[in-house]
């Protein structure tokens, strides 16, 4: 039996610095298309991990600059305007 009204250690999870496309979507909601439209656009920041001389990567995207980017768009709503 196990003793209920002992503690247990918390599990303590960092929020990610960079996530793939898909840890943006479980995160955020942002499609991978809409991620690479933002990306292009300069909205966020992404870089592309590959070896020397490889022709395809893992694109990761920053976090911090996808929460900036949402606020700014909640601050734009707040304000009357649309994004």
């Amino acid at each position: 039996k196990i003793n209920e009204g002992a503690p247990t250690a918390a599990t303590i999870v960092a929020a990610p610095e960079f996530v793939d496309a898909k840890g943006a979507r479980q995160l955020f909601g942002l499609s991978r298309s809409h991620l690479y439209n933002l990306t292009a656009r300069g909205l966020i920041r992404s870089c592309c991990l590959r070896r020397p001389g490889a022709i395809r990567g893992r694109r990761l995207f920053a976090c911090d600059s996808i929460r900036a980017y949402l606020e700014a768009c909640m601050g734009l709503r707040r304000r009357g305007n649309t994004a």
